[in-house]
């Protein structure tokens, strides 16, 4: 039994499973990098979708969206894509909502607005965990 082939062959086995499963890789500068595209947080903190070369594609809120957003693109599915522009336009707003909202609640004495940003509390983050879990399940099912 030879040790250096064996060992030879899982590694190869291994390189080629990862590239089967999953196609992204992690840069030291917590980069992603899918096929011919590089996904990485700008000055704002959103995440730029570009290709490998430098030419911009699009900026997301996101880091899955982002993510999504390449797989679709290199696809040519624009539908998909467009959608998840959407989805991280949609959960980013909600989200940002909730917060509001739930400050706002908190810190009014008016029985009246307190209820009423209470009830927009709940809705905002209803719609954000809703889109967030629709982001989560087209993640697992396109990676």
């Amino acid at each position: 039994m030879n040790i250096k082939r064996q060992a030879k062959q899982l590694e190869s086995f291994l390189e080629d499973e990862f590239k089967r499963k999953i196609p992204i890789l992690v840069m030291p500068d917590k980069s992603l990098v899918y096929k011919r595209y590089k996904i990485k947080q700008n000055k704002t903190g959103n995440w730029d979708l570009s290709y490998i070369d430098g030419d911009s594609i699009a900026e997301f809120k996101i880091k899955t969206t982002a993510t999504l957003a390449a797989k679709f693109y290199d696809q040519t599915n624009f539908k998909r894509y467009n959608e998840v522009q959407q989805l991280d336009s949609d959960y980013w707003n909600n989200s940002n909502d909730a917060v509001f909202f739930k400050y706002r609640y908190e810190h009014a004495t008016d029985i009246e607005k307190r209820d009423i940003f209470m009830w927009r509390w709940e809705q905002a983050d209803h719609r954000a965990k809703r889109h967030k879990e629709t982001i989560s399940s087209m993640f697992k099912s396109n990676f």
